[in-house]
């Protein structure tokens, strides 16, 4: 289980930072797997382009090597602060996001 306050990381995937939950469920509603995360840089900036123009709302990523700060948990959705950038990740069980110890 997530918890607010505690450090996390996903060492596998570019997660999606999205600027608010609605915005995370939007996207999750129309493509789960597309939505939450990407292999690469190159794969993560499109995505983010592509969420940015469809919900008229800027949507960023973070590296896997950035360690996530958990703001607020709403059930799948999580806001954090990654790095210098804040937003919502949506927390699949196959993103395997661990806490760092």
């Amino acid at each position: 289980m997530i918890e607010v306050g505690k450090l996390y990381s996903c060492s596998k995937y570019f997660l999606l930072l999205f600027p608010d939950k609605e915005a995370a469920a939007e996207s999750a509603a129309a493509t789960a797997s597309a939505a939450a995360a990407a292999p690469d840089a190159v794969v993560a900036a499109s995505i983010a382009v592509y969420w940015s123009e469809v919900i008229c709302k800027p949507v960023s990523y973070c590296d896997p090597e950035t360690p996530l700060l958990v703001l607020s948990v709403k059930e799948q959705y999580i806001q954090v602060l990654a790095g210098d950038k804040r937003g919502w990740i949506i927390n699949m069980d196959w993103l395997n996001i661990k806490d760092i110890r």
